[in-house]
This record gives C-alpha cells, structure tokens and sequence, in this order.
C-alpha cells in the first residue's frame, strides 16, 4: 500500500456519544496532520443516543440496517492501512465480524474505555451469559494492540493478549483555557452570589447522582450553593432549586468555566472500575476543584487534598463538599494544581503523538514494545 496510510476507524457512536468524541474522533484532525487518511465510520447515528437517552429507543429494522452497515464496512477492511476498532462491532452479537476481520489479514487496533465484558458475564439473561460472556476476551484475542483506558481494563485485557497498551482517555486543555478566559465562576470570593456545584453527563449516567443526594442536601443547609446538572433534564428536575443546562460540544466548557466545584459520584464496583474518569479531567482542566467517589479513573486523577478530594461515605461527601463550598482560596489553589495536572499528563497535546505513533506500528507490523508511557 502506498501513499497516505488509511485508518478505518470503526465507532460505537458519532460526536453525540461522549466515548467515541473523546477515544476517537478528537485524534482525526491531528492524525490527518501526521499524513494518516481517516475514515470514520459510527455504528449508531446521533439519532440513535437521542431516542435512547428520551426512553424510546429504535426499531428492529434500524438494528439490521446498522448492522448490514457495520458488516459491509467491516467487509471493506482489505482497502486500508489499519482498523480501529472502538468498544465492540455489533454490541449483542456473536463475535463473527471479529472473525471476519481478523480473517482479512489488516492490522487491528482494538480500544476500550468501559468494562463491556460484564455485559455479558454478568446479564440477567441466561443465554447471553451462555453464547456471549467469551465474546470479548475473542475479540481482544485477535488484535493487533489493544489500547485499554485505565490500569483495570489493562489487566483484565492483557489476561487474552500481551499486546495491551494503556491508553487514557485524556482531554484538550487549551478548550478549557479558552473558556477559563472568557467566561467567569461564580465564586463568592466577596461573600455574593452562591457557588455552583456542578455534575456533567449523559441522562443514563445521571441515576449516579443518587449516589450523593443526601449528602449534596445536607451540605446545602450548611452552606448553600446552586446545583448544576449539565446534559440531564429530568435528573435536575427531582433537585429543588437545581438549575439544568441542556449539553452541546460548542457551550460545554464554558459552563464548567462558570462553575465552582465539579463531583462525580459512583458506586464502587467492577462496572465503575471500568470507567476512565472524563468528567473529572473535563473539571481539572476547567480549573475546578473535584469532589468524587474513589473509583471510575478518579482515585488515580485526582491527587486528594491538592486537586480535589476523593469521598467514600457520606459524611466525607458532606465534609469535603462544605470544605470547598466555605474556602474560595482553596478551591481556586485546588482548581489551578488540577489544570496543571491535566496538562501534564492527560493532555491530548501528549497523547496524539503517541496514538500517531501506535497506528504507525501497526501500518508497518511492529510490534508495541518498549511503548510504555
């Protein structure tokens, strides 16, 4: 193959799905620059999220015709350089694209960003558990590379292939720097307005708010401050007084530029193990200090009692919560170690050169030795 390297790149989503915006398609225009030819190619369209995240979900028909989709894709694998293959290719289906395209002899770089195995290890249904629970160790098996999003998925991928990188998800600072600039919090450094707390996601990752309403109300009788719900309507609505703000790629960091502490709750299991810890690298490079359960990427980000604070029970929600909410100095001082760590490790500036050069290794069948960063 000459010229240009052409990376097929095969998404779950397009840029409405958080997963697919920040593992994927953030790297194009810097891939595009290093001379790679990017084709992207999202198993679901934005309409798909948007009746998912409403309760509505889609038709049967529109499955087939996204799997036919996916399968003809897959099926014109043999005309570039690499795939990339991001989560899964037909999530529910038995591993035969997989099959097919490791059959076709193309290097593949397989990523994950959430612990997808346990959707089948552990479903309610029998026979998923049964037909599919060995379908994404097969299918990590097969790869070229597997690039993982935290040192859990590594482990567990590196048990079905040693070719495993760790590959965080990471942010782009200067986004946020831009908005830091042109936008300001609402600290109530001279004792005026309440400060925003704020939590940012998707309507199926709001139900983890839950995890912290109590602690979130008593902390607001002790101190009061504005509730922020970024991206979840109906979550905000259950808050008394909670403001909503509807989510877009285009406004996103400048409402957490104008906020003042960012939290992440989880419940600490082997699902949330799994998670990659977006939202605290979007609050640290927003420059906001971070109050966040101790799992799902955060109890490695975040450096506790110096960007933020990690909280298990209720009453460290609760402390740490009034701690930040009665000390604008500290969250300012919290805010500004926390953008520095971004920069420093989790900065797409640092990690685009280094996906460069894991796709280029693969173009030229290298292997993924002494890769370690």
């Amino acid at each position: 193959m000459t010229g240009d390297p052409a990376i097929l790149f095969l998404t779950k989503y397009g840029r409405r799905g958080p997963s697919s915006r920040y593992r994927v398609l953030q790297y194009v225009p810097s891939l595009e620059t290093r001379g790679f030819r990017c084709d992207v190619r999202s198993l679901h369209d934005d309409s798909y999220l948007e009746a998912l995240f409403a309760g509505t979900g889609r038709s049967i028909l529109y499955h087939a015709y996204r799997f036919r989709e996916r399968a003809r894709a897959v099926a014109a694998a043999r005309g570039y350089a690499a795939v990339f293959v991001q989560k899964e290719l037909a999530p529910g289906a038995p591993p035969v694209l997989e099959r097919r395209l490791a059959a076709s002899g193309v290097p593949v770089v397989h990523d994950i960003d959430d612990a997808i195995h346990l959707r089948y290890e552990e479903s309610r249904n029998p026979l998923a558990r049964r037909f599919l629970a060995g379908k994404i160790p097969e299918a990590l098996s097969l790869a070229s590379v597997v690039l993982a999003g935290n040192e859990y998925l590594a482990s567990y991928a590196s048990r079905w292939n040693p070719r495993t990188l760790l590959f965080p998800t990471v942010v782009d600072p200067a986004k946020y720097e831009a908005a830091r600039r042109t936008a300001r919090g609402t600290a109530d450094v001279s004792g005026g307005a309440a400060p925003v707390v704020v939590w940012i996601g998707t309507p199926d990752a709001a139900r983890f708010i839950d995890e912290c309403r109590d602690a979130l109300r008593e902390a607001s009788a002790r101190r009061p401050f504005i509730l922020r719900v970024v991206g979840a309507p109906a979550v905000a609505a259950s808050f008394p007084g909670a403001e909503s703000v509807p989510w877009s790629e285009e406004t996103e960091a400048e409402t957490l530029a104008r906020s003042d502490i960012g939290i992440m709750p989880l419940p600490v299991n082997e699902w949330t193990k799994g998670k990659c810890g977006l939202k605290v690298l979007q609050y640290m490079a927003s420059g906001l200090p971070v109050v966040a359960s101790p799992t799902g990427g955060a109890d490695r980000i975040v450096a506790h009692g110096e960007t933020g604070f990690l909280a298990r029970t209720r009453g460290e929600w609760v402390e740490r919560l009034v701690a930040l909410l009665e000390r604008p100095e500290l969250r300012r001082t919290m805010g500004e170690r926390g953008a520095a760590r971004v920069r420093e490790a989790w900065s797409l500036d640092l990690w685009a050169p280094r996906m460069a050069e894991v796709l280029s290794r693969c173009v030229r069948g290298e292997g993924i030795e002494g890769l370690e960063w």
